[in-house]
């Protein structure tokens, strides 16, 4: 029985081996298998295909929006990679298929996109999409949203470090939401949706409003900073039904 549970463990730390290792140098350094790459700021943007030059308009609206955040400053650097190859992206992102794009800020802090639309500022959504047939789609999260959305990540995961795992995701993806969409975003309208259970508001279908009227309440209505609400975090329960009362009181 021993020797048998010996063997069993040899072979699977061979298969971890064998397999593990190789996807270990694939990760850490992706950049290989990207064909073509462009250096502009601070940003390094890796693809699989040619890169439009439409990518320099949409580099420097994200870093415009990114600036307005209290974690930016001018030394960060992000490496971005374009996979037009949903294969790659699947690879890349361990799975998530149907994300817009993911950034690896608990291992790597690299980015990586799912097919582009450069010219026209657009992610191609896969159909699975709630939203993927809805203009509502790109209103206010084009390509320059998903940039400026993947690099403030990058940016919390510098100043909180790499377990974001114990943060609530209101916080994460909420402030990621509030610099994404820089000044288009309606706080009272956003409220109005919500009171009318508009799918908008429902986090389930893959938008990260109902998260972003919460930051906003606080970073816009309150006057925190987002390095004050690190470090001393709401309860979520008193947070919801603050910001819900917020309509009943108007």
């Amino acid at each position: 029985m021993k020797n048998k549970l010996v063997k069993a463990l040899k072979k699977t730390a061979l298969g971890v081996l064998v397999f593990g290792m190789p996807y270990l140098c694939i990760m850490l350094f992706p950049g290989l298998l990207f064909a073509h790459k462009i250096e502009y700021r601070q940003c390094i943007v890796y693809s699989d295909k040619k890169i439009d030059s439409e990518i320099i308009e949409i580099i420097d609206s994200s870093l415009t929006r990114m600036s307005k955040s209290e974690l930016y400053d001018t030394s960060q650097q992000f490496r971005l990679f374009i996979c037009n190859d949903l294969r790659r992206f699947w690879i890349f992102t361990q799975g998530s298929a149907l994300a817009g794009a993911v950034a690896q800020y608990n291992f790597t802090r690299d980015i990586f996109f799912r097919p582009c639309d450069i010219p026209n500022n657009k992610i191609i959504p896969p159909k699975e999409w709630y939203f993927a047939d809805n203009p509502f789609t790109f209103k206010d999260r084009p390509l320059t949203y998903y940039f400026a959305h993947e690099m403030t990540h990058v940016m919390q995961s510098r100043y909180t470090g790499r377990g974001s795992w114990k943060y609530p995701t209101w916080l994460t993806e909420g402030y990621a939401d509030y610099i994404g969409k820089g000044e288009n975003f309606n706080f009272q309208e956003n409220l109005r949706l919500w009171h009318s259970h508009a799918p908008e508001l429902d986090p389930s279908k893959g938008l990260y409003r109902l998260y972003h009227l919460k930051v906003c309440y606080l970073l816009d209505h309150k006057g925190a900073s987002i390095k004050d609400i690190y470090q001393n975090i709401p309860n979520d329960t008193i947070l919801t039904d603050e910001v819900w009362n917020l309509y009943m009181a108007n």
